[in-house]
């Protein structure tokens, strides 16, 4: 994967896939549960809860990226555009799905373990 480059006169943070990932794992936190004694009503509510928020969270990721590709398109009409910044947007929307992807993963593996039919 490319890493965006680091600008110093546009001010633009540089942020990767890996960087994203981690903070965002930091923020809502990394659980999937105990592995021992799967079958327990607690454990399988904790991983439809835990499936709904990572879904939830791959949701904001994808509204994110949305967003800094629609600040690259504008920022590539102007005069003059700074090329630079434009590519290091886009380059963050593409993380950004990614990221996004990876939650849908973890999403999709954690609601195998919740029972057919199981109210949330």
């Amino acid at each position: 994967m490319k890493r965006a480059k680091s600008s110093t006169t546009t001010g633009l943070p540089t942020l990767t896939l890996g960087t994203i990932f981690l903070a965002s794992l930091a923020a809502f936190g990394c659980s999937t549960g105990p592995e021992e004694n799967v079958a327990t009503a607690t454990t399988q509510k904790q991983f439809a809860t835990d499936a709904r928020l990572y879904r939830q969270h791959a949701a904001e990721l994808r509204e994110m990226a949305r967003r800094r590709q629609i600040e690259a398109d504008v920022l590539a009409r102007k005069e003059n555009p700074d090329m630079e910044r434009v590519e290091a947007k886009r380059e963050l929307a593409k993380d950004l799905l990614e990221a996004a992807d990876v939650f849908d993963v973890k999403a999709q593996e954690l609601q195998r373990r919740v029972p057919h039919g199981m109210v949330q």
